[in-house]
């Protein structure tokens, strides 16, 4: 072999490999995109659920409907929105329970446990002995006797050295707490999070399960205006560490085929679908691999999109299908997260310690090509994506939503109106036979098809013939029992999705008439909607703000922070809350509204907190109570304050207004 020889072989080696590397590469990516096929396929049933939810909910009959209508010849093809009431009713009131505030579902809170830090109880601990052995030493005891005092001093000092510094870490274990859950407010601000989590919760209405993404590290390059030493103004960027938080479709998602619980997805796969241009900015994003997109743009020029089925449904259903055919280039771009041999990966680049073992990674793979393999980053290891029920199932993954949980009702009450309106078309004026042999030579049948009041027929009856020439018939009206078989199902559905009508505007017989009656059927309609909101806090809630209470440790540059804080999802426990106190209130009102007990209550004081209670501001909706002095004042003298709104006093024991008889009328609350 030649000297010339010898770095053409090693040119060639180093090409081998790197071939075989990017063989290994392609051949997982060719099998994950199988096991997206799998998956797919798997799907699709759930798929038909969620077309017939979105049907429901737009009021459109599906086809099986639409034909059996016409096989029976049934003229009225009315669908009665039923479902987008309900739907719309129970996503108000979620909307209303958990998202006023961006920061009034969830919170922050001392660990009730709090542990100290290892270094820490090491120096307690030898602070503790260093005492016990001074007592020892001045105790009057034998030497025998203490190194069994020291021991036991040992433990007691030890205990209270404890205790008393977890007490004065209280105060800042709380400045920590506030000082996090200012930082996590900001960033779920910056993200636009509300508007996601309000997406996700329609979603999970709707088609019975949500999905959101938790906090990932995103890099945000944010653009300013800053002054440089000559006082002039220029525009500057800088790229910023910021959580990506964002609301994720479940159509794009596809969980493992075994998994059977909505908080263990295992190892699901997220579809995208990407134009030229977002393809391309992915190329500059960190641990993507450039090269091999531009191997996709440039053999892909058009890109490698299907329409997959339930995507040709949904335009069909919306009468969208003209802009979708349009010259854009999209890709199909796939997400996974989950377990890999740590061989795969360290031939892909990714440094394990151990190649014999699994690992959490994140693959992205195109065109049956990786573009991108790490290690799982998140920290602790955990996958991102969260999904929502909004009604569990056993043993069954998918949650089932408000359209689901009332089809039968719906349909029921769709063939009850459609056989209504038939009955009444049919009833709406008598059915004639006419006997053509007895007509008038000189009459047509177009002209006997003519129906008119005082319309006169003749016939001559010397060409025989029995029974008369017209026969009117009418038709038997069945509205009364059609009416009561759709209030009926109605009512049904009210009873299907714990959503009675009453929740939303429909006026009862006799208990929403009235405050109080109202108050009580809303406690008790809330009672199914409190597992609902529990399923958001122990699925959706929980897990984002801990992943975001996280990212605030390892990358927020605040001063107070502690490892040993808890994340409250305070959803179901605000809704109890908000209900047992307004009873509470309503109950004391009610008690103290007498003559006996109202002069020793602090009126104002209830007022306020059951204002409090319904989300009311009291400054507004009660006077201060510097005017209702001057009131009172201006009641004994006879007189008032200009401008002021005069009230009744109220009743005293003889029904006499206070401050129109003898004695001193006091302030509420005052004795």
């Amino acid at each position: 072999m030649t000297a010339v020889q010898v770095p053409n072989t090693d040119a060639e080696a180093l090409e081998q490999a790197a071939n075989e590397a990017l063989r290994i590469k392609d051949a997982l990516a060719r099998d994950l995109h199988q096991e997206w096929s799998r998956r797919k396929e798997a799907r699709r049933e759930i798929e038909q659920e969620w077309i017939a939810a979105l049907q429901a909910i737009k009021g459109e009959h599906d086809a099986d409907t639409l034909s059996r209508m016409a096989e029976n010849g049934q003229l009225s093809r009315i669908y009665v929105k039923v479902t987008l009431t309900k739907v719309n009713a129970a996503y108000s009131r979620l909307i209303d329970l958990l998202f006023s505030q961006v920061d009034s579902f969830w919170d922050i809170v001392p660990s009730p446990m709090a542990t100290l830090p290892k270094a820490v109880k090491l120096v307690v601990r030898k602070q503790a002995k260093q005492m016990a052995t001074v007592q020892a030493v001045q105790a009057p005891i034998p030497a025998e006797a203490k190194s069994q005092m020291v021991a036991q001093l040992e433990g007691e000092l030890y205990e209270k050295l404890t205790e008393a510094i977890k007490a004065d870490s209280l105060e800042s274990a709380e400045k920590a707490c506030t000082a996090i859950a200012r930082q996590i407010k900001d960033y779920l601000i910056q993200a636009h999070a509300l508007k996601g989590l309000k997406k996700t919760v329609r979603e999970m209405v709707d088609l019975g399960t949500g999905c959101v993404k938790t906090a990932t590290v995103k890099f945000l390059e944010r653009e300013g205006w800053e002054a440089d030493d000559d006082g002039q103004w220029n525009l500057t960027g800088q790229k910023q560490i910021v959580p990506d938080v964002e609301h994720v479709s479940i159509w794009e998602m596809y969980p493992n085929n075994w998994s059977t619980d909505a908080e263990d997805p295992e190892d699901p796969i997220r579809r995208r679908v990407l134009t030229r241009h977002e393809l391309r900015q992915l190329a500059s994003a960190p641990a993507f691999d450039s090269e091999r997109i531009g191997e996709i743009l440039t053999q892909l020029p058009n890109g490698d999109h299907e329409d997959l089925e339930w995507e040709r449904e949904l335009r069909n259903m919306n009468e969208s299908d003209d802009r979708y055919h349009d010259a854009s280039k999209r890709y199909d771009v796939f997400e996974y997260w989950g377990l890999v041999d740590g061989q795969k990966l360290s031939q892909y680049g990714v440094q394990v310690d151990d190649p014999f073992i699994e690992y959490q990674a994140n693959i992205w793979f195109c065109a049956d090509r990786v573009i991108m393999a790490r290690l799982n980053p998140m920290k602790p290891e955990s996958i991102p994506y969260k999904f929502v029920p909004y009604q569990i199932l056993a043993h069954r993954f998918w949650g089932v939503g408000v359209p689901a949980m009332m089809a039968d009702a719906q349909a029921a009450m769709n063939a009850s109106v459609n056989a209504l309106l038939d009955n009444v078309a049919l009833t709406a004026g008598p059915m004639l036979d006419i006997d053509v042999a007895r007509l008038p030579e000189s009459v047509s049948m177009e002209e006997a098809r003519k129906i008119f009041p005082f319309k006169v027929n003749f016939y001559d009856s010397s060409k025989g013939g029995e029974g008369p020439a017209v026969t009117v018939n009418n038709i038997t009206s069945n509205q009364g029992q059609l009416q009561a078989v759709f209030e009926m199902f109605r009512r049904f559905a009210d009873e299907e999705t714990s959503l009675p009508s009453y929740t939303h505007g429909e006026q009862g017989k006799s208990m929403n008439k009235t405050a109080s009656g109202m108050s009580m059927l809303m406690s008790a309609a809330n009672i199914a909607l409190k597992s609902v909101v529990k399923n958001i806090d122990d699925y959706m809630t929980k897990p984002l703000i801990e992943s975001l209470y996280h990212f605030t440790m390892r990358w927020s540059e605040i001063d107070e922070k502690r490892g040993d804080l808890d994340v409250v999802a305070q959803g179901s426990s605000a809704l109890v809350a908000k209900e047992m106190q307004s009873q509470k209130l309503m109950q004391v009102m009610s008690f103290t509204a007498n003559p006996v007990d109202g002069p020793l209550t602090d009126r104002r004081y209830l007022l306020e907190e059951y204002l409090r209670s319904n989300d009311l501001d009291p400054d507004k909706a009660l006077i201060s109570q510097e005017e209702q002095y001057a009131m009172q004042a201006g009641q004994i003298n006879g007189g008032g304050i200009a401008g002021a709104p005069v009230q009744p006093a109220l009743p005293a024991a003889n029904d006499v207004p206070q401050g129109q008889s003898g004695g001193n009328p006091q302030p509420t609350g005052q004795q």
